[in-house]
């Protein structure tokens, strides 16, 4: 049996043999396989472990992270975290918000470049935002290869007054590389976008969890830490929105209550200082995780909890819900939607609110809410998603080349 996606051309069948249709798809992340704490990184992953079930996929990574891998020569930004920081780098820097990241991107520029001008794609999907939208659209204006790209950031920023305003200073730079798809999490980006650049293709397209992967049921780790256990999951750095410092403030106010935080960051000596000196060694942890070890973790664990300013919508809480864990995070539109009757949301910022929530969702059984509010995000759902919008941007991109003739 066949299942047509699209009419209007016949390369746009799969079959059920499991055949691949004759496409090449080239995601990019250079700090993908390097950082496993990153939101992007491990969707490009994701995404293309399961779009190649779909077509010939490769993804453009700082280090292996699969089969589809192809590493490509670069200075992933978490290598230069530290450096970037010292005292002799950090005035040269001086003006870069995050310099490891422009160090990234200028890195992995030419090396990507020259991949793709050697074995062309398709399309290309960067999802390391303007450094590989920068790369993708010079490649297209020598080759037509069209662009498909998920904005990642959120419209939400910090106002002159400090409050929260929508500002969408990402999504407004981004649009200035022209992908011939666009893709949100969410109808409200994607209505902000549509007033910025009414002409442009866009998708709304949540993010997805393999509840396969994430689930309750499975293989443990012993963390070393004192029963219950608080994680959170999050880059280490002072000058992102993450607030992990609020997380240790609050874990602090519950005697007997343990604190794991997974990532790394130029500022983790920082953080280990600080977590140190709230709960005590023996009550908190800094640790680094590969991402296939992430679902065991999360069952050796009893709340998550990450209280950012702002998500776009963030992995790590749909993770959290499909292994059973109920999460503790900020009250906003987005997280309402995510995490629904998963988890409780609060005014992060009062910490005794936020200790308070910390101890309902210890106190209680969670599991089964969870896990349910975790399954409206399948990742057998969303791939299709993305499967579709793929075929359509290839198809309409190659109707717009010109006709060769003998």
């Amino acid at each position: 049996m066949t299942q047509q996606l699209m009419s209007g051309t016949d390369e746009t069948h799969i079959n059920g043999q499991g055949e691949r249709l004759p496409y090449r798809i080239v995601l990019a992340h250079p700090s993908a396989g390097v950082n496993w704490s990153g939101g992007a990184e491990n969707l490009a992953i994701e995404l293309a472990h399961r779009l190649s079930s779909y077509f010939e996929v490769e993804l453009l990574s700082g280090a292996p992270c699969g089969s589809f891998s192809y590493p490509v020569k670069c200075i992933p930004r978490t290598y230069t975290a530290n450096a970037v920081r010292h005292p002799l780098i950090a005035p040269l820097l001086k003006g870069f918000t995050t310099p490891e990241i422009l160090l990234e991107h200028v890195s992995s520029f030419f090396p990507s470049l020259l991949r793709l001008l050697s074995k062309p794609a398709d399309l290309i999907f960067p999802h390391n935002d303007y450094g590989g939208l920068a790369m993708a659209a010079c490649v297209r204006s020598l080759t037509g290869i069209p662009i498909l790209f998920t904005e990642h950031n959120s419209l939400l920023g910090r106002g002159d007054d400090g409050s929260l305003v929508q500002n969408g200073k990402c999504l407004k730079r981004n649009l200035r590389f022209c992908p011939n798809h666009l893709v949100v999490f969410d109808a409200a980006t994607a209505a902000f976008a549509r007033n910025l650049k009414p002409t442009q293709s866009i998708s709304v397209i949540p993010n997805g969890v393999n509840l396969d992967k994430f689930t309750p049921h499975g293989t443990r780790l012993d963390l070393g830490l004192p029963k219950p256990v608080v994680l959170c999951v999050a880059s280490l750095n002072c000058q992102n929105q993450k607030r992990v410092e609020l997380a240790m403030q609050a874990v602090s106010r519950l005697s007997g209550v343990s604190l794991l935080v997974c990532g790394d960051g130029g500022d983790r000596i920082y953080f280990q200082s600080l977590g140190e000196r709230l709960l005590g060694k023996e009550r908190f942890a800094i640790r680094t995780f590969p991402f296939e070890q992430m679902a065991e973790v999360y069952r050796s664990v009893d709340v998550f909890t990450l209280p950012s300013i702002y998500e776009p919508f963030a992995l790590v809480y749909l993770e959290a819900m499909a292994s059973g864990l109920p999460v503790v995070a900020t009250d906003d539109q987005i997280r309402q939607y995510m995490i629904g009757k998963g988890g409780i949301l609060c005014d992060v910022t009062n910490l005794d609110i936020y200790a308070t929530a910390l101890k309902h969702a210890l106190s209680g059984n969670w599991s089964q809410l969870a896990r349910e509010n975790a399954t409206r995000f399948s990742w057998d759902a969303m791939t299709l998603r993305y499967r579709d919008v793929i075929l359509e941007t290839i198809v309409q991109s190659k109707k717009k080349l010109p006709v060769k003739t003998d």
